[in-house]
């Protein structure tokens, strides 16, 4: 299928799960300076609060009011972990499964993905998956990763929804299934995903998987992907939008920076085309929305 996807590789690292921890042998307290965190905050997870060492552990992560020290994120994520903050049990099997700040570790990574999971964390369960689908840690079993896939799903996790919609659209593991493929892509589309909108935009744009070519959808789907920052749903979305000039100009103006090779040209072609029907002050208004322009993410 010429817009279908691959099936997602790597685990999705969010802002406040992507941190693991091995603070096994870690000198005690170990919090490190701290210069710049809230010492609220830092009383708080020092006095053994556990939302505060995971908050403190994310802003070692990602450098938020501090320097960033993996090292020591992961010393206050394993405090949260061990108290059984399902966030943080995540966090440490993802540092365990990539080897940040601490030794890489495909079997321990899948220890703490599999205690998250089985508390029904949704990002968990899809990792745990992802695990079992790559046999990572674990054997490969896609009867295990699909299990996982499915409970995350059911949560509407979009990364578990956009693989098991890979999965029945390629049969790997089961019976090719394009209705069932379609009916998860929705589901990822409607929790939010850019990336699912995108797929589902052109394939009614294109007529795919038995689905009658539909321009107002196609415009629907490539504009939510599109506000959220998707470049190709942008760049796509302009395309749909000939007669309106200021809407094409807007959108590929948007794209153009983040496009590579035939891409860029077009775009950079079909901007200047748009920008020639185009009064001089309703272009110079444009580009200072451009300018401000921000993307609103859908998913919580």
């Amino acid at each position: 299928m010429s817009t279908r996807w691959n099936p997602l590789s790597v685990l999705a690292l969010t802002a406040f799960l992507s941190v693991t921890c091995s603070a096994q042998g870690a000198a005690p307290g170990g919090a490190g300076p701290a210069a710049g965190i809230d010492p609220s905050l830092m009383a708080k997870a020092e006095a053994g609060n556990r939302e505060a060492e995971f908050v403190v552990g994310t802003k070692y992560e990602l450098g938020a009011q501090v320097k960033k020290d993996p090292a020591q994120a992961a010393i206050w994520y394993r405090k949260a972990a061990d108290k059984g903050d399902v966030r943080a049990e995540h966090s440490l099997g993802i540092l365990y499964e990539f080897g940040n700040g601490v030794p890489a570790n495909p079997e321990i990574a899948v220890a703490w993905y599999r205690k998250s999971a089985e508390s029904g964390f949704a990002p968990a369960q899809f990792s745990l998956g992802l695990c079992y689908a790559h046999g990572k840690g674990v054997p490969q079993s896609y009867q295990q990763a699909i299990s996982w896939y499915e409970s995350a799903a059911q949560q509407k996790n979009t990364d578990a929804l956009l693989n098991l919609a890979y999965i029945y659209q390629n049969g790997v593991g089961v019976k090719p299934s394009e209705s069932r493929s379609l009916d998860y892509l929705r589901q990822a589309a409607d929790a939010g995903s850019a990336d699912a909108q995108f797929q589902l935009g052109m394939m009614y744009n294109q007529g795919e998987d038995n689905l009658a070519m539909d321009d107002d959808l196609a415009r629907k789907w490539l504009r939510r992907a599109a506000e959220q920052g998707h470049v190709a749903a942008q760049f796509n979305y302009a395309m749909l939008l000939k007669a309106e000039p200021s809407e094409v100009y807007f959108w590929v103006s948007l794209a153009e920076p983040h496009l590579t090779a035939n891409a860029k040209e077009v775009a950079k072609t079909v901007r200047e085309k748009a920008a020639a029907r185009l009064p001089a002050s309703e272009k110079t208004a444009i580009d200072r929305k451009v300018e401000g322009w921000h993307p609103v993410p859908e998913e919580k």
